[in-house]
């Protein structure tokens, strides 16, 4: 199976059909080449209020309330790209209403019309605080003809116990959209990306949002580099990298891979981390104090 994750920059657009010819030219893009699975970063969604010139100076939370008055268009937008193209579309996060305010939703959406969405599940301070966002509640598995896939957003892979929840419920493959301001977020999300490949024994795939975005507080500045990682281990990379981009380059990576072989070692590999998980439990309930002063 071909994924295609891309680093993306969202810009102003007269008109939403003008956004709308530019979503659709990368996925027509990603299809011609083969992929199945499109993967676009955090906040990506975004795109879908810069229609116009800007006008005045929106605050964090202008910005959160401006994307969920289109949430609906936008994940319609995707949800008919994905069904003419016959591909599966992991749609750039925005903010949407949740039952107990303003979430960060990435919507998943497929050939037959199929449409689900994760919620963001830990936010960080900037959302909490400046844009008024709340946490999702539920931590998903998509059951899909390509294989059973979880999304952790962003700052949610720096968590293991939430990957680990997905493994664990039947996960073979993570998708991490992503938006880090600045190289020292990204190495926090990039190094749990790796983490949480080499502890499930499981395929995760990293979509950076790309920055600045003029006049646009929620992706002022944005860099990473699209990554595929796996399991140092059997049949696999030694490094554990698939395939990976270069930094703040926009475009589309893609890699052949089947998240079923990725998870092989989770039977015959060198190491057994995702079986092994539970022998923690008993070790960390209570830590012995032995003072040595």
């Amino acid at each position: 199976m071909i994924i295609a994750a891309c680093a993306y920059r969202p810009e102003w657009h007269a008109t939403w059909s003008a956004l709308a010819a530019k979503v659709e030219a990368w996925v027509a893009d990603a299809a011609s080449r083969g992929a199945k699975l499109l993967v676009f970063p955090e906040y990506a969604g975004c795109e879908a209020v810069l229609i116009g010139a800007p006008v005045g100076s929106p605050t964090p939370a202008d910005w959160t309330a401006r994307m969920c008055d289109v949430a609906d268009d936008w994940c319609a937008l995707n949800a008919r790209l994905a069904q003419h193209y016959g591909v599966w579309i992991l749609a750039g996060s925005l903010c949407a209403r949740g039952g107990a305010g303003p979430v960060n939703r990435a919507y998943l959406c497929g050939p037959q019309g199929q449409v689900a969405w994760q919620d963001k599940l830990i936010l960080t301070p900037y959302e909490r605080v400046e844009m008024g966002v709340v946490a999702g509640d539920e931590i998903k598995l998509f059951e899909t003809p390509l294989g059973n896939l979880g999304v952790l957003i962003c700052y949610d892979s720096e968590f293991p116990l939430q990957a680990r929840a997905l493994v664990a419920a039947g996960a073979d493959l993570i998708l991490v959209p992503s938006a880090t301001d600045f190289p020292a977020g990204q190495t926090r999300v990039r190094q749990s990306c790796r983490a949480r490949a080499i502890e499930g024994q499981c395929l995760i795939v990293q979509a950076p949002v790309l920055g600045p975005v003029a006049d646009c507080d929620v992706v002022e500045a944005g860099t990473g580099r699209v990554s595929f990682f796996c399991p140092p281990d059997y049949g696999l990379p030694s490094n554990g990298i698939i395939a990976q981009g270069e930094t703040d380059v926009a475009g589309w990576v893609l890699a052949d891979v089947d998240p079923a072989a990725v998870a092989t070692p989770r039977q015959s590999g060198q190491v057994g981390n995702f079986s092994h998980w539970g022998e923690q439990d008993e070790r960390v309930d209570s830590v012995t104090t032995q003072s040595l002063r």
